[in-house]
């Protein structure tokens, strides 16, 4: 009887327990399935391309990079994830794969598991691509059709079929071939034989050649622009002379947009296009206010000017202000272009202004007149130029009248004005002056720098930076802190104040040196689209006549790329100062 009781009761606290709990776990799921899950996705058997095609256009893989997933919606997507893993393997040649998946719902997070087998390739039987037309005797065609991303035997790449098409046409356009057209383009699978056929089948017609050139504008005489067109009537038609035309014009002060436009259709019998240049002219003035901060100049205002067709003849002139703690000047350019064939420019500058460095103050004003082309690819400055500086360094006081002639070539060559992983450039200086002809004291100064970017894995890059200089000279306590060697800064050797490096004095007071040495090394990381962290090492020193202490400092910084270049900051270590305290360094602009 007992026994029979406590059966029964056991049985209705048990139904009243079920019954209260029914409501609360309903609840839980319908919960659930409001906030959603977190959900991870395991792919295996899949590598490069085919992981990568893969990743992108499966949709569940998408959506596990969301923080939460409905559930419903996760079912959906792991059901069609099969069929979006098979599509994504057809451009690379595999149309049969075999494709396990299981996805567990008891896990935090929900897991999507999917083993894949591509399966057999499907491999090129037959590759046939032909150019007809006088592109058949053409040495840059020739060399295209031996460096297509085809070959009989490869397995099947849909993407390399498309590059090798797309730059075959592209590549007939260039070439000035402008009645290039596709007579066959076409890819034939058998799916059951695992084998395919490619066919690229282009007839080219013959070669055009450049006609005239109109320029539509009337803000400067066309003798001014016609230095930038490096192409005669009748010369074969060639693409990369219009977008260096078009470089050119935009370069200038004059034109906002330039539009290149080659008129196929008023060819005549000879096959010669016509070339029409629509330009639009920018604002005549142009007014800038600039507030900024770096370690070397501390807070500045910038004021900036440019008054940019002055006449016809394409004279513009140009002026700025600056204002910080460091430096306070003004500065005017008059400009003058002119052709030597190539675009060329003489310049008259002035400049009056007070810099006042860690080592040195000085008050100068100057006068120059320069004259900058390209030689090539280098760009070469002949100057010369009058400067009178009333300064101070360590004990040396004086004030000195220097007349220079100025020689410079630079040059710079990158794949990416933005972010370069592979670049070079660098300049050479020379400079001097004569004890008495407009000249207080006589010197020689060479100076060089040199700066190496290269892409060392698919995120990281190496920057190797050297500076080297010399001046001969028996007047250097007359010479001015412009002339002398400093090291030390955001371009020199971080963990230093801007030019606080150098020889010293007998009452440890830094006076520069007549010789300079620097090199610097540092690999930078690209953990996100934008960003990259840093490391680096920086030694040498200026001297006396290359004898004395190497200073280093190293470092680490973080790299901003902004739409107007770099951002760099760097905690640099002076590895020679006491207590090697950390200085900060700030600076903005592009690698090159």
């Amino acid at each position: 009887m007992d026994r029979r009781f406590h059966a029964r009761l056991f049985a209705i606290l048990s139904a009243v327990c079920l019954a209260s709990l029914a409501p609360a776990a309903a609840q839980d799921l319908k919960a659930q399935q409001a906030d959603g899950v977190s959900l991870s996705v395991q792919i295996s058997g899949l590598e490069g391309e085919l992981r990568q095609n893969v990743d992108a256009l499966t949709g569940i893989v998408g959506a596990a990079r969301s923080k939460t997933v409905r559930p419903g919606h996760v079912y959906r997507l792991f059901e069609n994830a099969p069929h979006e893993i098979e599509l994504a393997l057809q451009p690379f040649g595999f149309y049969h794969p075999t494709i396990q998946s299981s996805l567990d719902v008891e896990s935090t997070p929900w897991t999507a598991t999917f083993v894949v087998d591509p399966g057999p390739p499907t491999l090129v039987d037959r590759l046939d691509v032909r150019v007809v037309g006088e592109a058949e005797a053409d040495s840059a065609f020739q060399a295209a059709l031996e460096l297509l991303p085809l070959a009989e035997g490869d397995t099947l790449n849909h993407p390399a079929y498309e590059r090798a098409k797309t730059s075959l046409g592209l590549l007939a356009a260039d070439r000035g071939y402008l009645d290039a057209a596709w007579d066959s383009s076409f890819i034939r699978v058998d799916l059951e034989q695992n084998r395919s056929e490619i066919v690229l089948h282009m007839t080219t017609g013959p070669r055009f050649r450049f006609g005239e050139v109109s320029i539509d504008q009337e803000w400067v005489d066309l003798d001014i622009l016609k230095p930038h067109i490096e192409f005669q009537p009748g010369d074969p038609f060639d693409t990369s002379y219009l977008r260096d035309l078009q470089s050119g014009l935009s370069g200038t002060t004059y034109f906002a947009n330039v539009e290149i436009v080659p008129r196929r259709d008023l060819a005549d019998e000879e096959l010669r296009v016509p070339i029409e240049v629509h330009a639009t002219a920018r604002k005549t003035r142009r007014w800038e206010v600039g507030v900024g901060y770096g370690t070397d100049t501390g807070p500045r205002i910038r004021l900036a000017t440019e008054f940019r067709r002055l006449n016809r003849r394409g004279h513009y002139a140009d002026g700025d202000a600056r204002l910080s703690t460091t430096e306070q000047s003004i500065t005017a350019r008059y400009n003058i272009p002119v052709g030597f064939p190539n675009p060329s420019l003489w310049t008259v500058t002035g400049r009056y202004g007070r810099v006042e460095w860690v080592t040195s103050k000085t008050l100068q004003g100057l006068v120059g007149l320069s004259f900058a082309h390209l030689r090539g690819d280098v760009r070469e400055v002949f100057s010369l130029r009058y400067q009178n500086d009333d300064f101070q360094v360590a004990a040396d006081t004086g004030v000195s009248q220097l007349t220079q002639p100025i020689a410079a070539w630079s040059f710079s060559a990158a794949d990416s004005r933005l972010y370069a992983t592979r670049g070079i450039g660098g300049v050479f200086e020379m400079r001097g002056a004569v004890d008495g002809f407009g000249s207080t004291a006589s010197f020689f100064r060479a100076w060089s720098g040199f700066k190496a970017i290269r892409g060392l894995a698919p995120k990281i890059r190496g920057i190797m930076r050297a500076e080297i200089g010399w001046m001969a000279t028996k007047q250097f306590s007359g010479l001015p802190p412009s002339i002398r060697f400093f090291a030390g800064g955001d371009r020199s050797i971080r963990g230093y104040d801007y030019q606080e490096l150098g020889p010293v004095n007998e009452n440890g007071d830094v006076t520069g040196g007549n010789s300079l040495l620097v090199g610097s090394i540092e690999f930078e990381y690209r953990f996100l689209e934008k960003w990259a962290g840093a490391v680096f090492f920086d030694a040498g020193n200026a001297f006396d006549d290359f004898r004395g202490r190497v200073a280093t400092g190293t470092g680490f910084g973080a790299r901003w790329i902004s739409p107007v270049g770099m951002v760099r900051v760097d905690v640099g270590f002076g590895l020679q100062k006491e207590g090697n305290p950390v200085r900060l360094h700030l600076s903005i602009g592009p690698d090159f």
